[in-house]
């Protein structure tokens, strides 16, 4: 369980951040057993009240584990989607330095449609004799997405979400050395987004011609398809640990109306650097700098067309957080953000405001796990 406050010097992020925000609450209450040997089953409760994502208590996960043998092992149910280093540990506080990780890669945003899928998985540890062993994961399923992860504007109203599918796989490399992993995750998707515009704006287009007499302003947006590729690299020495990653986003996206909404793709680049070191057994301080680019092509926002200022083109994040266990189950942070750019903030297209490009976050959080 997890208890938190934030406060920006400009713009709002993740909730009401501009003006302080005491609404960073998580809770999770997860049981797992060996039922056998080789069969594991295991559920997680979850809520949070973390600024504007407000869940109640839900299914975390929820999954039945079979290891048939050391390179083959079956998982079913809602399990836990293999990409990047983290994604994992993304519900465990505990187990991390940071309080926000790399937001590009681990968005607080995504965390219920990304943490888990719905489906079947893969997986194994395979020896390569003197080079070390492969760890591999694949699955297919369906994602699981709570209406409130996604971001509409103030002329529309979100219907529904559709998950036609999503699969992928993840490798990592063990070489024969302590501590370090390499490897690389690949996923890819299909979601259909059933919205509504208003009133006004269904007036508009009939008005132009662009819809049919019989248009009620309903639509679907696709994302057809949606693909995360991520290269991943950590290694652990001693007090220190060392990761960094680089990842590709892209998406198709197309509507019902084409002449409204126009088939149009995207490509975003997402990457960071990081390291933590121990300092006693209680202390530990980490630091990451994170950069996202939603338009791998126009890094620097020169085309007004797709960004009305240079810094929506970007957001360059340098963090730094203290952590201190006070004993084995009760933690605190403190957790510093300088940001430049803006890129990863939600905004209504259709607001006057102007957000700031250069901006801090500040955040501290308390865990206690048992």
């Amino acid at each position: 369980m997890s208890e938190g406050a934030f406060i920006s010097t400009a713009n709002d992020y993740i909730g009401t951040s501009s003006r302080g925000s005491l609404e960073m609450f998580e809770a999770g209450l997860n049981v797992s057993s060996e039922i056998t040997d080789r069969l594991r089953a295991g559920v997680q409760l979850f809520a949070r009240d973390v600024g504007a994502f407000h869940d109640l208590p839900r299914i975390d996960w929820a999954f039945l584990q079979y290891q048939h043998r050391r390179w083959l092992g079956f998982r079913a149910g809602v399990v836990k989607m293999p990409f990047g280093l983290y994604n994992e540990y993304a519900d465990i506080d505990a187990a991390r330095v940071p309080i926000l990780m790399p937001q590009g890669v681990y968005s607080v945003r995504n965390r219920e449609a990304l943490l888990a899928h719905r489906g079947f998985a893969l997986y194994g540890t395979v020896p390569i004799a003197r080079a070390g062993e492969l760890d591999y994961q694949v699955w297919l399923g369906t994602l699981i997405i709570p209406d409130n992860a996604i971001s509409i504007s103030s002329n529309a109203r979100l219907d529904g979400i559709d998950t036609r599918y999503v699969t992928g796989g993840q490798v990592f490399w063990h070489p024969p050395v302590d501590g370090l992993r390499l490897g690389g995750s690949y996923v890819r998707t299909s979601i259909d987004f059933r919205v509504t515009v208003d009133a006004a704006t269904t007036a508009a287009l009939l008005a132009a011609g662009i819809v049919p007499p019989s248009f009620d302003g309903s639509l679907v947006i696709s994302q057809r398809p949606a693909t995360l590729a991520i290269a991943s690299a950590e290694y652990q020495h001693g007090r220190w640990m060392f990761a960094g990653e680089y990842a590709r986003v892209y998406k198709r996206e197309r509507s019902t109306i084409p002449v409204a909404l126009p088939t149009r793709d995207s490509d975003g680049e997402l990457f960071y650097g990081m390291a933590t070191y121990q300092l006693t057994r209680c202390h530990a301080l980490g630091a990451y700098y994170s950069v996202q680019h939603p338009d791998v092509d126009d890094r620097g926002g020169r085309d007004r067309t797709k960004f009305p200022e240079r810094h929506f083109a970007f957001q360059r994040d340098l963090a730094a957080t203290l952590r201190f266990d006070v004993n084995e189950h009760w933690l605190w942070k403190a957790e510093a953000h300088f940001i430049d750019g803006v890129a990863d903030l939600t905004l209504d297209p259709l607001s006057d405001a102007k957000p700031a490009r250069r901006w801090g976050l500040f955040l501290v959080r308390t865990t206690v796990t048992f």
